[in-house]
């Protein structure tokens, strides 16, 4: 593993003095290989690719990807695991569930190895990160830290005192973590755009303002009026990180910039239908993970619109994700990463939605997976809701399916009704 990871290290900074020219040279390579492996070990890929010719399947240029077909989540929902997987599912495997933007979540697999790169491109977002600091996260952390006891990282963090973390539940009182960080120094704090714009409004309750050196944010598209008040109540400088499950850490931003950077020794990345927004185009984005040879993305469809970027090292601004926070009778707000903690053991929905209507009630809205039975889903559903909030009634409805935002392409799992 030590060896594969220094080689990607030294790839990434290799790639960022030699030229364009040089850079697709690099991913051809990569993407031929990746491509034969699938070939020869996926039976999704089998069947995508069954209609191609030799010639077709030899990628000698990043145009030449446009001979293979693009592939979506729904694609991949029509297969089991083991018909997609290049290898055998084993425990040895890492498994990370998507975050359910489309609706319809699904489980990632890959190596340690393959894992781990993803945490190269965190550090290469984090600017002047010093290792042997402690960073401050909000948010959902439980399983990367199980993962990480089982690594290289463990040791590091807990004999050598690197790239050590202070973590907050995303259930905790906000009034606590506010007052945590009233005693601390923090030099990057790392969270999503809501769960920040909710550590604000506490701030904003009892006009104070701390100092924070960077904010470090993930998971949700950025709008300009986080990004003023993280400038105003926290004093701190904006890394936006973009990324997805398919390809966690995708891109990132420098302190304070629009455009996002990101590895090419990781991914390529395409932009299909291209439209004009408020005078600028943006194009669908479609990407090519280059890691990951266990469950191969090839030109793999995202569904977040992207505007286009003519320096072939970075890339535009990105619409995705948007969530409203939802508030509770007794002023406890929930917004997504909180919801999908909750229920990440219900395995049963295929969608599922966190609705509040105008007269404040809560309804859970999903759709069933085949052959669930609803009554046996509605139980599961309260029996989670009221082991954490006894309090508030729930309503589970039952849908065939749950609409998307038709302009983003993205689906809200926490909606407040306007």
């Amino acid at each position: 593993m030590f060896f594969y990871l220094f080689r990607y290290l030294c790839e990434y900074y290799f790639s960022k003095i030699i030229p364009v020219s040089w850079i697709q040279k690099m991913q051809v390579r990569k993407v031929h290989s990746l491509i034969s492996h699938a070939c020869k070990y996926s039976d999704f890929y089998k069947e995508q690719y069954k209609h191609l010719s030799k010639e077709e399947l030899h990628i000698q240029s990043i145009e030449d990807l446009q001979k293979l077909p693009i592939v979506s989540k729904d694609d991949m929902k029509q297969y089991s695991v083991s018909e997609i997987l290049t290898r055998k599912k084993t425990d040895n495997l890492i498994v990370r569930s998507t975050s359910g933007s489309t609706g319809k979540p699904f489980d990632t697999y890959l190596t340690k190895k393959e894992y781990f790169t993803s945490y190269f491109r965190t550090f290469f977002s984090l600017h002047k990160y010093n290792p042997f600091s402690f960073f401050c996260l909000i948010g959902v952390y439980k399983q990367k830290e199980e993962i990480e006891q089982k690594s290289f990282l463990y040791y590091l963090q807990k004999y050598v005192g690197m790239f050590r973390r202070k973590a907050y539940n995303v259930f905790t009182p906000i009034h606590e973590i506010v007052a945590d960080f009233r005693k601390k120094k923090i030099s990057i704090l790392s969270a999503t755009p809501t769960c920040l714009k909710v550590l604000i409004d506490e701030l904003k309750k009892n006009n104070e303002k701390l100092r924070v050196s960077y904010v470090v944010l993930f998971g949700e598209t950025l709008m300009d009026d986080v990004k003023a008040d993280v400038k105003t109540y926290l004093q701190a400088k904006i890394i936006n990180v973009y990324g997805c499950m398919e390809h966690p850490s995708l891109a990132w931003t420098k302190p304070d910039k629009e455009y996002f950077e990101y590895a090419p020794n990781s991914i390529i990345l395409e932009y299909i239908n291209p439209v004009t927004i408020n005078g600028e185009v943006y194009g669908e984005l479609v990407i090519t993970n280059l890691v990951n040879k266990t469950m191969p993305f090839i030109r793999y469809k995202i569904a977040d619109h992207v505007r286009i970027h003519e320096d072939y090292r970075k890339m535009g601004k990105i619409i995705g994700r948007i969530e409203d926070v939802i508030t509770l009778k007794d002023g406890t707000q929930l917004f997504r990463l909180q919801v999908w903690s909750v229920f990440r053991s219900l395995h049963e929905c295929q969608q599922y939605r966190l609705l509040q209507k105008k007269d404040t009630s809560v309804h859970f809205q999903c759709v069933c997976k085949k052959n669930e039975n609803e009554q046996d889903v509605k139980k599961k559903v309260l029996d989670i809701w009221n082991d954490n909030f006894p309090d508030v009634p729930l309503n589970v409805e039952f849908f065939e399916e749950l609409s998307i935002n038709s302009k983003t392409g993205k689906f809200k799992n926490i909606e407040v009704e306007k």
